[in-house]
């Protein structure tokens, strides 16, 4: 009977829709992009905290650089944000940010190496429902990933006019409104005749740490074509880029381990950028790698002090402890002899660290039963911000609170997972948010558990 009576409310509320122009009977909406298309998109946001206000702009602009096989396009996406003053003037440097990555035509965006972290393409191509029945009932996308989930209901035309448009709203659930006490919601119009999101309205607030409320809007700008020979040579151009700029992370990485090559294995990495540069012309290409270049002294600066840091740790006996977790037992280095450890090291404040924890809390389930102990290295000064965290990100693993560890394992930037071997030495070092995490941790690990 029950199952009966949702059936024929929901038959009743798609009947709704289509009257309304909700949605169009037999028909969903659909990105419908094309090669050589340009799309500029520019958003505006006005926070309000506790001590401060803050304006942000930041320009979108993405180009269909082609249509893959199986129906998606790549996108090349370029991201310029700038903090406004009162009278709309930009405010210190602009922050620019490049990723690559594919859509297809519901909006899924599958997971890729190119993405990057500070480029969030859900902000323009939000998912689209699968069918008529989610455009009636809801629909929803998930990253397990950074356990971002997106909550989607479509709303419903107010007039003739506007049903031409669909507009939806998106509620988002990530370690950032969990672990900051805060909400973000947008409404969206798609445009069914042009195939894009048209326009966006944008709400959100933080409690806990951030104490800001913010309000913004996204608009579609233009919409242009480059001729076929402008999209080669722009493809071309931004594959370089791509290319030489996941070769320089690949060495970025490696830098801090082994201390006695990090300046070489840095001037590898300048070399990379400098070759490409020289076999560029167009402007996006160019001004990313000028800007890479630029800051290559300082990153390199960085890294090579760490590489010397951990070159006294990789290798050597790892630094004994005696913790309590949070349910009272104690654990020592001492009586975890024989397996992998990989020590988390985080704080409450540290986005990069709440963003990185699905992660390890992936590598925990994936070697549960197995001889590797997975531990949350914990370094805020309260422990209610600790045990907050241990609740919302709902970790399953021991988590210690660990403020004298850092220095005596060589940890300065946050996050940061030790890796110790079965013998009690440390043995790998991973520093910072990674969108591979899992996959470059459990490699390390993997490669311990088999030469024992």
């Amino acid at each position: 009977m029950t199952t009966s009576i949702v059936r024929i409310w929901a038959g009743a509320w798609l009947v709704f829709l289509v009257a309304t122009g909700l949605v169009e009977a037999g028909a969903v909406p659909r990105y419908d992009l094309k090669p050589g298309q340009v799309l500029t998109y520019e958003a505006n946001e006005s926070f309000k905290g506790k001590d401060d206000n803050s304006r942000y702009q930041t320009t979108w602009r993405l180009w269909v650089v082609g249509r893959n096989d199986d129906g998606s396009w790549r996108i090349v996406a370029r991201t310029v944000m700038a903090t406004v003053a009162e009278k709309g003037s930009p405010v210190g440097d602009e922050i620019a940010s490049f990723a690559r990555f594919d859509v297809r035509p519901d909006g899924e965006v599958p997971a890729c190496p190119t993405l990057g972290t500070h480029v969030d393409p859900s902000q323009v191509f939000p998912r689209l429902p699968g069918d008529e029945k989610q455009a009636a009932s809801g629909w929803e996308s998930r990253d397990d990933r950074d356990d971002t989930n997106i909550g989607y209901h479509a709303l419903a035309a107010k007039d003739a006019s506007d049903a031409a448009k669909f507009a939806f709203e998106a509620d988002r659930r990530s370690y950032v409104e969990r672990i900051y006490e805060g909400t973000d919601h947008r409404t969206f119009q798609f445009d069914r005749k042009r195939g894009v999101i048209a326009h966006a309205d944008v709400a959100r607030s933080y409690g806990s740490h951030m104490q800001s409320a913010g309000k913004g809007m996204l608009e579609v700008t233009s919409v242009t074509q480059l001729a076929p020979a402008q999209l080669s040579t722009f493809r071309d151009e931004m594959d370089r880029y791509f290319s030489a700029h996941q070769e320089y992370l690949a060495l970025y990485r490696k830098v801090e381990k082994p201390g006695d090559q990090a300046g070489t294995l840095m001037n590898q990495a300048r070399k990379l950028l400098t070759d490409a540069r020289a076999k560029v012309t167009l402007p996006e290409p160019s001004a990313a790698l000028d800007d890479q270049l630029k800051n290559h002294n300082q990153f390199a600066t960085y890294q090579v002090e760490g590489a010397k840091r951990f070159a006294k740790v990789i290798g050597h006996p790892a630094a004994s402890w005696e913790i309590k977790d949070f349910d009272g037992r104690t654990h020592t280095l001492d009586q975890y002899r024989g397996n992998v450890l990989v020590l988390d090291f985080w704080y409450r404040g540290c986005g990069w660290c709440m963003r990185a924890m699905p992660q390890v809390r992936r590598i925990a389930s994936h070697y549960r039963g197995r001889p590797v102990a997975v531990f949350g290295m914990n370094n805020d000064r309260k422990e209610e911000d600790a045990r907050f965290v241990v609740k919302e990100m709902e970790l399953d693993y021991p988590v210690l609170r660990s403020q004298d560890l850092p220095g005596k394992y060589g940890v300065q930037g946050f996050p940061t997972l030790i890796i110790i071997d079965q013998q009690g030495k440390v043995a790998d070092v991973h520093v910072g948010y990674s969108r591979q995490l899992f996959e470059e941790v459990t490699a390390a690990v993997d490669r311990l558990l088999e030469a024992k």
